[in-house]
């Protein structure tokens, strides 16, 4: 049992009928922007929660949709109807609001921006980064530290210099091209598997769900007794653990910010067990069965890796697989994809039956593109960045399988993210460790080993980069009018281009005002390091293919393929394929596994003691809890700017 969305995708009576218009693709872009912005604030400047975007509905965005649905537009509408913002107008928000999410921190810009400025700061003889990589970074692929550009990015500008703007001009530019091409193919991917996923496979995207449900219930003004009473107990835990900000010997609710991990023998990888309402939140919506799965085939990789452990096999760490054991789950990955793509190949057919202008039973006023549009889109983007790559100094061959992995893992989360309603996803293990794995060190060159660690700077945390943002915004265009979809997709590129432009500079500019390196931001000063002394490692120390991950990638193809096709095959067997395929994968999804255990026994006692009926009629209170924490956590933010500015409080995350 799943939540549904339950907007109307027709246009409604009297001002409900608007479709998309001016001002909310201009509310969308001061959405996506601002948010972007106000992250980049909070996590450089006032160091409060770190993980503002790491999840698929970042908390910066959900903050500013929710601001718009709950506040701004009643507070419109009681001034006049016509001020009003209508069901098309805010999804046009909503969208931008996705899109704009994947921006700052651990999205894009972060790693980004790390990843360009480090090869040239963090040289020193020690490190022999000036041997192995410099000789191969071409002019345009990043900045030098001419005249102290990049030192003054890092440690704060001296007094009556100006930035070194021009320093970064070429650099910016070129990798906007290419993340330009990325998000092209990814949204032309979305747009082709909309109808596969939404009509066919009928995926709820739960993610979606409670976000989607406080709108209705924001039009009506339906916000019954347990909506407020889950609104006050998250509220209230949140207010209650600010007091120790102020009093730190003031008792806090246990589990919430950080929980103790549970170990049952020093061999087997633990428990956390925080309390994360936030994932709770989107949890309930989830289906029961993919909840129970989640949390069974975790306790499964905890009993395999203490056994393993025990023998003597470095299969895990206290928190999750190791990098060798990382390759099962990456196995599921791939099992997942394809098995995605060959359940949908009669509609892949008719989508280029459709392109070719055949007659295919597919009607493409539905979409955000053409289908013509978006296969062409997809080849020339996807060949835009192999080029890329390779004109970087990478070998072709490679370039290309590193593209094909990439596309293939980001789409591999988006599925997930879809399908799922687990908001904490990622992928198990790198494109670029996979690539390194599959041709063997020894066989690759140092100019390739270098484009490689610049390409860490599109990794998102594991992700998915653009992609499941985008698949659940073309689900959300689907509660505008036919006719106003294609411009809700010029909306969205409009969010982006000015989110992702603003988001550069601001960064920029705080690095240069106040030494980038007080960030103390893990994408921009630590991981920014990690693609170049991986790479280094690997070039001093050249093997062969790795026989071991690739024979554990094996095992995960086969035992992904075989759960799913006992899935597909048994209406009774009760295990999700999904559950296994991130089992393990990492921190990201193993802290929120116990929320997620919580949140499914919730729901089975729930359908079982009161069935539908009873699931249905506690949506309130979980949606309440959602709203509860999204304003404790923004007014978390905004204590932390007036009285602990540069010394916040982590408390949102996995």
């Amino acid at each position: 049992m799943s939540g549904s969305l339950e907007i109307s995708a027709q246009p409604m009576e009297g001002p409900e009928r608007r479709g998309v218009t001016l001002r909310s693709i201009g509310l969308g872009v001061v959405v996506a922007t601002g948010s972007s912005l106000w992250v980049n604030y909070v996590e450089y400047v006032i160091h409060a929660s770190r993980q503002m975007t790491g999840s698929h509905f970042p908390i910066g965005a959900l903050m500013a949709y929710l601001s718009v649905v709950l506040v701004l537009n009643p507070f419109c509408r009681r001034l006049a109807t016509r001020y009003a913002l209508s069901v098309s107008e805010l999804m046009v928000v909503l969208a931008c609001g996705l899109v704009g999410g994947t921006i700052p921190s651990v999205g894009l810009t972060g790693y980004m921006l790390g990843a360009i400025a480090a090869p040239f700061y963090f040289a020193n003889p020690e490190n022999q980064w000036g041997d192995y990589f410099h000789p191969h970074i071409p002019k345009w692929l990043a900045p030098r530290n001419e005249n102290g550009a990049l030192d003054y990015l890092f440690e704060g500008l001296p007094s009556g210099e100006t930035i070194p703007w021009q320093e970064w001009y070429i650099p910016i530019a070129c990798w906007l091209s290419l993340v330009a091409a990325l998000f092209v193919a990814s949204l032309c991917i979305a747009v082709i598997l909309r109808k596969q996923w939404v009509v066919s496979e009928r995926l709820t995207y739960p993610v979606l769900t409670p976000v989607m449900e406080l709108t209705t219930r924001s039009k009506r003004g339906d916000y019954p007794r347990l909506f407020k009473i889950g609104f006050y107990i998250a509220f209230g835990i949140m207010v209650w653990n600010m007091v120790n900000y102020f009093v730190p010997g003031f008792p806090k609710i246990p589990n919430i910010q950080w929980g103790p991990w549970i170990k049952f023998e020093r061999y087997f990888p633990g428990v956390w067990t925080r309390i994360n309402l936030f994932i709770i939140s989107f949890a309930y919506f989830a289906n029961t069965d993919i909840l129970f799965s989640l949390w069974f085939f975790d306790l499964v990789f905890i009993l395999r890796s203490g056994i393993l452990n025990r023998l003597g096999y470095n299969a895990s760490s206290w928190a999750h697989a190791s990098g060798n054991f990382a390759w099962i789950p990456l196995g599921a990955f791939f099992s997942l994809v394809f098995w995605s793509l060959w359940v949908a190949r009669g509609h892949l057919k008719a989508v280029v039956k459709t392109a070719m202008g055949k007659f295919a039973g597919l009607d493409e006023s539905q979409e955000m593109m053409g289908y013509r549009t978006a296969l062409l889109g997809l080849g020339a983007s996807v060949v835009f960045v192999v080029l890329w790559f390779w004109q970087a100094g990478m070998e072709m061959g490679m370039s290309c399988l590193l593209v094909f992995t990439m596309l293939v893992l980001y789409l591999g989360v988006a599925r997930i993210v879809c399908d799922v309603g687990l908001v904490f996803v990622s992928m198990p293990v790198g494109a670029q460790r996979f690539v390194t794995s599959i041709l063997g060190t020894r066989n690759i060159t140092g100019s390739s080993f270098t484009v490689l660690a610049f390409t860490n700077g599109l990794y998102s945390y594991g992700k998915g980069l653009f992609l499941p943002a985008l698949s659940q915004m073309a689900k959300v265009a689907d509660f505008c009018p036919k006719g106003d979809r294609r411009k809700v997709l010029a909306g969205v590129f409009v969010a982006f281009a000015t989110a992702v432009v603003a988001t550069i500079v601001f960064t920029l500019y705080l690095g240069y005002r106040d030494g980038a390196y007080n960030f103390n931001d893990y994408p921009f000063n630590h991981y920014s390091k990690y693609g170049y002394t991986s790479a280094l490692s690997q070039m001093k120390n050249p093997q062969p293919p790795n026989a071991t991950q690739l024979g554990l990638f094996g095992i995960g193809v086969i035992s992904m393929s075989t759960l799913t096709f006992l899935k597909y095959r048994f209406a009774w067997w009760p295990f999700h394929p999904i559950g296994f395929a991130l089992s393990g994968t990492s921190t990201y999804v193993r802290y929120g596994v116990f929320s997620v255990f919580l949140a499914w026994a919730i729901k089975f006692f729930m359908l079982r003691m009161g069935g539908a009926t009873m699931y249905r009629r506690y949506q309130p209170f979980f949606l309440g809890v959602l709203t509860g924490y999204t304003a404790g956590i923004t007014l978390s933010l905004f204590v932390d700017i007036i009285w602990f500015p540069g010394g916040g409080h982590s408390i949102h995350g996995y």
